[in-house]
Parts: C-alpha cells; sequence; structure tokens
C-alpha cells in the first residue's frame, strides 16, 4: 500500500500548523503531505501552543492562523521573534483587511496566504518565503500594506 511520498527529511522544509480548526488543519497537512520536499513537523490550535511547539520542532516555516482563542497569532509571532526563532510565518487569512496584514507583517510576517486559494499558491509560497522572499498572495490590500510597510520602514531609518 502506497501511503505517498516519503520527503528527505534532511533538505525538507519543516512546516508547524497553527490555527484552531482541526479539520482545516488535517486539510492542509493532507495537502502538503503529497508535497515531497515539505514536511508538518507539528500542529497546534493556540498561540502559546505555537510559541511552545515551535521551539520544541524549530520549524523552517509556520503556518499561522491570527484568529485563535486565547493569544492568537500576532502575539505569537512577536513571542517567536523575541525568542530567536527563526521561522518565517506565513499567515493563514480569511479576511485581508489593511490593519490585519500590517500588523502581521509588524509582528513578523514573511507571507500572507487566503484560506480559500489554491494548493499550489500555499506550496509556493511555503518554498518563497524559505528563499528569504516574502509571499503576498492576497489581494490589492496586501500590495497597499506592503507599500505603507515599506514607506514606514525607510522613513524610520
Amino acid at each position: 500500500m502506497n501511503l505517498g511520498p516519503t520527503p528527505n527529511l534532511r533538505n525538507a522544509i519543516r512546516i508547524l500548523l497553527v490555527d484552531d480548526n482541526v479539520v482545516f488543519r488535517a486539510g492542509v497537512r493532507a495537502l502538503l503531505w503529497k508535497q515531497e520536499d515539505l514536511v508538518v513537523v507539528g500542529e497546534v490550535g493556540t498561540g502559546e501552543e505555537a510559541v511552545s511547539c515551535a521551539k520544541a520542532t524549530r520549524p523552517d516555516v509556520v503556518l499561522m492562523d491570527l484568529a485563535m482563542p486565547g493569544k492568537g497569532g500576532l502575539w505569537a509571532m512577536r513571542q517567536l521573534t523575541a525568542l530567536g526563532v527563526r521561522a518565517k510565518v506565513i499567515v493563514l487569512t480569511a479576511l485581508s483587511q489593511e490593519w490585519e496584514l500590517l500588523g502581521a507583517l509588524e509582528a513578523g510576517a514573511r507571507g500572507f496566504v487566503e484560506k480559500g486559494g489554491p494548493v499550489e499558491k500555499l506550496v509556493r509560497a511555503i518554498r518563497t518565503v524559505t528563499t528569504g522572499e516574502p509571499f503576498l498572495g492576497v489581494d490589492g490590500a496586501g500590495l497597499a500594506v506592503l507599500q505603507r510597510y515599506l514607506k514606514e520602514t525607510r522613513s524610520s531609518t
């Protein structure tokens, strides 16, 4: 019985899934499992669990929901940065509201992917952020946020 590809764990991109919706996490995990270069090393449902799990598993990429019970995704991103966890965070978003995206960028997010988008876009985002490049997979709000963020960053230096 073929259970799918077996990733070369030495070269695989290690991923932590953070979303309070268990069914959503299971779906994302199943979709990523089909990619030979991606491996899910953990999945949790709160910001607090995300910080703990990221410290333990040292993922390359964290797929992070922002709206979760307890301390959410923005809090978790700030904690990961403060602790020196070098994982690249991709925000999984249902709504691309400018204030939310700007806050996530300020907290250290490297990418945004809409939850209802195609799997190919999520996979491309993961591979893109691991190269050090940002990935804005959301609509025009993402571009507006990036422009505003870059303008504020330049004016503060």
